[in-house]
C-alpha cells in the first residue's frame, strides 16, 4: 500500500467516525423548539429540518406536546455520500406551564417550506377542561 492510498484510507474512515458521532448527538439531543403564549392561545415552534407533514407525528401529553419524525434523507443526483452525518430520527418535547390549561382538540399544526413545525394549541379554561386528554394526537397540516 502506498502512501497516498493509506491517507485515502484514513480519510475515509475519520469521515465515516465523524458521521457516526454527528448522528448519535443529534439522537441523544432533543428538537430546538420555543413556546410561546399570548391571551388566547400558546404557540410551539419546532425546528425540524428535512421533514415531510406526513413523518410528523405530535402528540398532547399530560401537559406537554411530543413531537418525533422517521425522516428520509434524499440522495443527491451527481454526489457520493461519503458518511452519514444526519439522524433519520428526531424526537423532542416541550413542557408547557402547570398551569396551563389549553384544548388538545383543537390544536393545530403547520410545517413551512422552511422544516419549522408551528403549534398552536388554544387555551380552555378549567371548568370546560374534560379529563386530562393524553395521547392526543395533533394533526398537521402541510
Amino acid at each position: 500500500m502506498n502512501p497516498q492510498s493509506l491517507l485515502e484510507s484514513g480519510r475515509e474512515h475519520l469521515h465515516r467516525q465523524v458521521g457516526r458521532l454527528a448522528r448519535s448527538l443529534q439522537s441523544i439531543r432533543s428538537l430546538d423548539a420555543d413556546l410561546l403564549e399570548n391571551e388566547t392561545s400558546y404557540l410551539v415552534v419546532v425546528d425540524a429540518p428535512g421533514v415531510r407533514a406526513a413523518d410528523l407525528d405530535i402528540r398532547y401529553v399530560d401537559g406537554r406536546i411530543s413531537i418525533s419524525s422517521d425522516r428520509s434523507l434524499r440522495e443527491s443526483v451527481g454526489f457520493t455520500r461519503h458518511y452519514v452525518g444526519r439522524t433519520r430520527s428526531l424526537s423532542g418535547s416541550i413542557t408547557l406551564p402547570d398551569d396551563a390549561v389549553v384544548d388538545p382538540e383543537a390544536a393545530e399544526a403547520r410545517l413551512s417550506r422552511l422544516g419549522t413545525v408551528n403549534i398552536t394549541l388554544p387555551k380552555d379554561s378549567p371548568a370546560d377542561r374534560p379529563d386530562s386528554a393524553v395521547g392526543e394526537e395533533i394533526p398537521i397540516d402541510d
